[in-house]
């Protein structure tokens, strides 16, 4: 089964997913993004989604040092978030992730942008 890694500071979101992807994907999340760069230390993920509103560190700024690690650059990210700025919303498609899903989260949406990103 295809690894997922979630770094969102919400329960309710992870809670969400988690949901909507049982039994389709194997889901870790991550609530801080210290815990984000432990899970990737010690593990292989098919897929990151995360969140752009993260304490300490944004998401944005995560994606950024992430795709400068030769591993975890190679790992596709889609965004999902609350966040509507234009700015934010272009800037992470800039830096190369593969998708942007607002908040809140319709499950056929996110199914179908990860199945694009790394199929069933």
């Amino acid at each position: 089964m295809k690894k997922i890694l979630m770094v969102d500071d919400q329960a309710a979101s992870i809670n969400l997913v988690s949901y909507f992807l049982d039994g389709k994907y194997d889901l870790y999340s991550a609530k801080t993004i210290a815990q984000a760069f432990s899970l990737l230390r010690s593990n292989t993920f098919d897929l990151i989604l995360l969140d752009v509103l993260m304490p300490g560190m944004s998401g944005i700024e995560f994606f950024q040092y992430i795709q400068d690690e030769r591993q975890s650059a190679k790992t596709p990210v889609i965004f999902v978030s609350s966040e509507s700025d234009i700015n934010v919303v272009s800037q992470a498609i800039k830096l190369g992730a593969m998708g942007y899903i607002k908040k809140p989260i319709d499950a056929e949406r996110l199914i179908n942008k990860i199945q694009a990103a790394i199929g069933k």
